[in-house]
């Protein structure tokens, strides 16, 4: 088997902290307003529809758009659940700004400095460029490099995706390990020839296969309980 070259993360919810961001912004606005709102089942809605619009854009059923105009798209479709909120256009504005601020893990950073001594190590996103870009730098964290689908003809968990990610990285699949907690991401990894590597997740995910998929261990190269365990194992 070819030796691995490359990891390349997945970042929303296996780096980055979406929920937290989400659900701190829902509650300062609802605070300010003196009213009561559900957090996390905003953060939960909002995740769904979002991904429900990726489903649609790789289906072509709409136009193609990145992640920023999806998540803004997104709002609109769940705002009217939280009326009390009394969210204008420039409110949702400002909320979609969140996903450019996620924090990131404690225990990534240490992590990522210790895996980018032996590996290349990249994102390979359905987020845009600039949130990848801009939660990273929020963050403090320097990537290898970025690879968002929407620079790309297709959209993960298509197996093209993946595959021009390889092609970018001059790579073969095989030499290249897809990281991230949702099952569904390294099935579709593995099936396009990547190697795959599964990290417990550290925070629940909205009930849509994307992201919520049971795992399957017995299928994956590594199987890791934290990032400093990944590090570990890949790094002797």
């Amino acid at each position: 088997m070819a030796q691995i070259q490359a990891l390349a993360f997945d970042v929303g919810g296996t780096v980055f902290d979406w929920k937290s961001a989400v659900r701190q912004e829902i509650e300062a606005r609802a605070q300010d307003r003196g009213v009561q709102a559900d957090s996390e089942a905003f953060a939960m809605d909002w995740r769904s529809r979002m991904f429900e619009l990726v489903g649609q854009v790789r289906k072509g059923e709409i136009s193609r758009m990145n992640a920023d105009e999806m998540h803004r798209r997104a709002l609109d479709d769940v705002r009217s659940k939280y009326s009390n909120l009394a969210l204008s256009v420039r409110d949702l504005d400002e909320i979609n700004q969140v996903w450019h601020r996620m924090p990131v893990w404690p225990e990534f950073p240490a992590a990522l400095t210790r895996l980018q001594e032996d590996y290349r190590v990249v994102v390979l996103t359905i987020l845009s460029f600039a949130i990848v870009v801009d939660s990273s730098k929020f963050n403090g964290i320097t990537w290898d490099g970025i690879i968002s689908c929407e620079f790309l003809s297709h959209y993960k968990p298509d197996a093209e995706a993946y595959l021009a990610g390889c092609r970018l990285l001059g790579l073969q699949p095989e030499q290249v390990m897809m990281v991230a907690a949702h099952p569904l991401d390294l099935n579709a990894a593995g099936k396009a020839g990547l190697r795959t590597a599964y990290v417990k997740p550290k925070l629940s995910e909205p009930p849509v296969p994307a992201v919520s998929a049971e795992p399957s261990p017995d299928k994956y190269d590594y199987n890791a309980e934290s990032f400093t365990d990944l590090a570990g194992q890949l790094c002797k």
